[in-house]
C-alpha cells in the first residue's frame, strides 16, 4: 500500500492517498450506502433522526458514480461551519483503487491537521 498524508497550505486542505485492494464499485458502496458509510466513519447514517446532535454529521452534495463522492461536513461538536470531504476513486490496472480523500475548509478557514498525521492512515476496509 502506498499511502501519503499532508496539509496543503496554499488550498488549506488535509489531503491523503492511498491504494485500495478493493475495486472501485466496492469503496463507491462503502462511501454512498448510509449504512456502511455509519459504520465505516464512525457516524450516524444521513438519513437517522437522532436526539444527539453533538457529534459529526455529513450529507452528500456531489456523486459521480465510481470516481467521486463529495460531503458536507459539519461537527456540531466544535461550533466550525461545515466543511467538505471528497473523495476521488481511480480503477488501477491489474484492480484495485487510487483512493483521494481532500478534506477542505471554505475559502479563508483553516482545518486542523489530520488526527493521524504521525503514522500512515488508517482505514476500515469496504463492505
Amino acid at each position: 500500500m502506498t499511502d501519503m498524508a499532508e496539509t496543503d497550505d496554499r488550498s488549506e486542505a488535509i489531503v491523503v492517498e492511498c491504494e485500495l485492494e478493493a475495486d472501485p464499485e466496492k469503496v463507491w458502496r462503502a462511501l454512498t450506502v448510509p449504512e456502511l458509510i455509519s459504520a465505516w466513519l464512525d457516524v450516524p447514517a444521513a438519513d437517522e433522526v437522532s436526539a444527539d446532535t453533538s457529534g459529526p454529521a455529513y450529507r452528500i452534495v456531489e456523486a459521480l458514480p465510481f470516481s467521486r463522492v463529495r460531503y458536507a461536513w459539519n461537527d456540531a461538536s466544535a461550533s466550525e461551519p461545515e466543511s467538505f470531504v471528497t473523495f476521488d476513486l481511480e480503477a488501477q490496472p491489474g484492480g484495485g483503487t487510487w483512493f483521494r480523500l481532500t478534506h477542505s475548509a471554505e475559502s479563508g478557514r483553516r482545518i486542523g491537521g489530520a488526527a493521524n498525521s504521525n503514522s500512515p492512515p488508517i482505514m476500515a476496509r469496504a463492505a
